[in-house]
């Protein structure tokens, strides 16, 4: 598909008959011509050459001409933001020609954008020529200036606009798509800007619901590669969230962790108001787990008063003990619950949000020296722990000052309680390993773990890994649940994988930054190079980062 608009933006005409036939009789009197003139058969044969002389660019010529460019470029710029303007406030209906003359003056200025990242990023220039677009922020103004304002101004005047809206789009992704190929040190930026065009095009698609769904996988596809390559961006996981619908929990994952990435999107908070109003009105007896659980986090979110919280937690609570095989296969939906509830006690965000300060604020730079620093501390300190009771939630626990935190892990903690119960079915592992996997990033920031301890499940984690001892006593690979390092199963390929689904899903957060040696993902597959079906492999791999997280928390904190 995408070479499909790629091409049919370059190909505006097509020769007429007459002029192949033309150039044919003139191509066959020349070739008689030249069969005439050809030297005699005593004449020596002419020198051949392998290639053209050519002489290497000078830095001084690179600038001169990167200068140039870079002026020309300003002027043409200068006149889009002016016009661009200038019809947006006026809202003045314009005619075909009128539109064709914006669309060449924004063409021309990607062409001169195209010149200047070529001419920039040329093999022979100097690291320093080769900062140029980043220092000026050139990738932001040629989406900025050359593209977006222009779309507003096509989207305003839409239905009218809409041809030529298509005809631009089609003319800027390929641009993109060239930019891609040939100026590969930005293409973090260039493939933002295709997810964002495809969008684009994905929006005015109202008539044909199949290629609209195309033009959403096209966006989604982009930007997921965007989130592999950037996972600490929580711009592209609102993207990413929009293009969820109409999946109303994968959307409320993808908009949280938005919030809580290592560099947050804090528009999402606006976004995120709209999931929620929908699910506010129905009544709890028509809810499903999805739509309860959702429901419950728009209370939290919104602050709205503690007993219409509690209600609306122990209707999802009750669902998700009563129909938890209903959250699918693989228990990637388990992952996503765990994950929202994880930001809840994050306060989802919140520039002021006391456990993600705490969070931000490392004891160290490695997990081994978090670990050293919260073993000394809890050497001098050290709170008593009590089990949170399984049952319905009345009181939120005083000991947490923020609210939302109170609340949050008195949600997380539950429902990780009721996962822990299903210990028969590996489908609950996923959202297991990721609640423990939080519980050890907690160990190793222990002001964090010390407000959070009395509302973990302590006694239902060691029945749990005690469990799974027994379950898989002939296999279990003790060398590695007990090694002190992040095992990352390489050595044990045959029967194990390295990466698993969920290991994707939180990467990038704030709080899993310790999780995971720094340089665990770096031949991670893409998106579409995972497997759609798990393993045995997997399942055993992941029994063994349980048992091996169960583990490290009790070197810091002792299990009951």
């Amino acid at each position: 598909m995408l070479m499909e608009v790629s091409t049919s933006a370059q190909i505006l005409t097509y020769p007429q008959a007459s002029d192949t036939y033309s150039g044919h009789e003139r191509t066959t009197l020349a070739s008689d011509q030249a069969i005439h003139e050809l030297p005699e058969a005593s004449e020596p044969p002419p020198t051949l050459f392998k290639q053209p002389v050519t002489s290497p660019i000078s830095e001084e010529q690179l600038i001169n001409e990167v200068r140039g460019i870079y002026a020309g470029l300003v002027m043409v710029e200068k006149k889009c933001i002016e016009l661009d303007k200038q019809q947006i406030e006026s809202r003045a209906e314009l005619s075909e020609s009128q539109w064709q003359d914006l669309i060449s003056l924004h063409r021309k200025l990607l062409y001169e954008h195209h010149d200047f990242f070529l001419a920039s990023q040329h093999p022979s220039a100097s690291p320093v020529l080769k900062r140029l677009a980043e220092k000026y922020a050139m990738p932001a103004r040629m989406w900025r200036y050359g593209i977006h304002s222009f779309l507003e101004l096509l989207r305003q005047n839409l239905p009218a606009s809409l041809e030529y809206m298509l005809n631009f789009i089609h003319v800027a992704y390929s641009m993109m798509t060239l930019l891609y190929e040939s100026a590969r040190a930005l293409q973090e930026a260039w493939i933002e800007c295709l997810g964002d065009l495809a969008r684009y095009r994905m929006a005015v698609e109202e008539s044909d619901m199949r290629d609209r769904e195309i033009w959403a996988g096209v966006s989604r596809y982009w930007y997921k590669q965007g989130a592999d390559r950037s996972p600490d961006i929580g711009r592209i996981q609102h993207h990413l969230a929009v293009l969820a619908r109409p999946d109303g929990l994968l959307q409320l994952f993808y908009y949280t962790k938005s919030l809580i990435c290592v560099r947050p999107f804090q528009n999402a908070r606006e976004s995120i108001v709209l999931l929620f109003n929908p699910y506010k009105e129905q009544p709890l007896g028509q809810k499903t787990i999805t739509t309860s659980f959702i429901t419950t986090h728009g209370i939290l979110f919104t602050q709205d008063p503690d007993k219409k919280f509690v209600d609306s937690a122990n209707n999802f609570l009750a669902l998700l003990r009563k129909n938890y095989h209903g959250l699918g296969r693989q228990g990637q939906q388990g992952v996503y619950i765990t994950c929202c509830n994880i930001a809840s006690i994050l306060q989802y965000g919140k520039p002021d949000a006391i456990m993600e300060v705490e969070f931000s604020q490392k004891p160290g730079d490695t997990a081994e020296a978090a670990h050293k620093f919260a073993k000394e501390w809890m050497s001098t300190s050290k709170s008593g722990m009590m089990d949170l009771d399984a049952g319905a939630m009345e009181v939120m626990p005083p000991h947490i000052p923020s609210q939302i935190a109170a609340q949050g892990s008195a949600l997380t903690f539950q429902t990780l309680s009721i996962f822990l119960d299903q210990v028969q079915d590996p489908n609950s592992y996923p959202g297991i390993h990721v609640g423990l996997a939080f519980i050890w990033c907690l160990a190793l920031h222990p002001t964090a773990m010390q407000q959070l301890e009395k509302m973990i499940p302590w006694a239902k984690i060691a029945h749990f890994l005690n469990i799974l001892l027994i379950k898989e006593e002939g296999g279990i690979n003790y060398s590695i649940i007990e090694c002190q390092s992040f095992p990352s199963m390489e050595e044990e390929e045959e029967e194990m994988v390295k990466y698993l689904a969920e290991d994707f899903s939180i990467r990038g957060n704030v709080w899993s930054q310790l999780y995971y040696e720094p340089d665990f993902f770096q031949d991670a597959p893409q998106e579409d190079e995972r497997p759609a079906i798990e393993t045995e492999k997997a399942t055993f791999t992941r029994i063994h980062r349980c048992l091996w997280l169960g583990n490290r928390i009790a070197t810091v904190w002792t299990l009951p």
